[in-house]
């Protein structure tokens, strides 16, 4: 009886080492289908990106998202210091992130979209949260814009932000492991979400006042995350918008 009990479980023990090891295979690979299949995914989703942009570049014959060095940048590579009217049937939307390291730390940021006369079509703060760095309270800003002005229906943006290093990350993208990959990412889907033709473009801090006045403003919101629009320009933006020649269109 022993020798029978002992061929059994030698025998219990063979299948389940068997088929633990055939759990285990089929674990490893059902892991490396779902890397494969992600991976495809991350693949596929950058290549349609890739060809919607290509596609723009061939209709237009530029870059999709370009600093338009030819018409923003003054001689010897300087950034032109006035704010400039978009062309007819387009609209302009700046954008600025700020961040106050003191007094306990803010973060927020602003926009303003403006028509071919330079009239307020609307403008929005945000508040954002304090341990935010200055490069994505900026990525924070052009991805709260583009929101915006996809919500309006615009097909024909200009948008302008004073970072240039934020602006060469959208030109140029970034690694799955950067830090700020995520809201880039995101940026890039409203990008090619909708039928519309978006120019990113890079200006100076003085061309920019009445975005940074409204991304300060936000700083100063109740709460992270809260949102506010502006119909008509804040009173303490209107000394930019007569710099930026644009009081009398409102």
């Amino acid at each position: 009886m022993s020798g029978s009990d002992d061929n059994g479980s030698s025998w219990t023990s063979r299948f389940l080492k068997v088929a633990g090891a055939a759990a285990a295979t089929a674990a490893v690979a059902g892991g490396l289908i779902a890397a494969l299949s992600s991976a495809s995914a991350n693949f596929q989703q950058e290549a349609a990106f890739g060809a919607r942009r290509e596609g723009a570049e061939r209709e237009h014959g530029e870059p999709w998202s370009r600093m338009q060095a030819n018409n923003n940048m003054g001689g010897g590579g300087t950034l032109v210091e006035k704010w400039e009217k978009p062309k007819i049937g387009w609209v302009k939307l700046n954008v600025d992130g700020s961040r106050d390291h003191y007094n306990g730390g803010s973060a927020g940021c602003g926009g303003v979209v403006r028509d071919s006369s330079g009239k307020w079509v609307g403008g929005f703060a945000k508040k954002l949260d304090s341990s935010l760095e200055v490069h994505r309270t900026e990525l924070e800003a052009i991805l709260a814009g583009l929101q915006f002005v996809s919500d309006m229906n615009f097909k024909k943006v200009v948008v302008e932000s004073d970072n240039k290093s934020v602006v060469s990350m959208l030109e140029n993208w970034v690694k799955r492991n950067h830090p700020d990959f995520d809201v880039i990412q995101e940026i890039m889907e409203m990008l090619h979400r909708f039928d519309w033709e978006v120019k990113l473009v890079a200006i100076s801090n003085t061309a920019n006042s009445v975005a940074d006045r409204l991304a300060k403003n936000a700083r100063t919101l109740s709460f992270d995350g809260l949102y506010q629009e502006y119909l008509v320009p804040p009173d303490n933006c209107v000394q930019f918008l007569q710099r930026d020649g644009c009081l009398s269109s409102f």
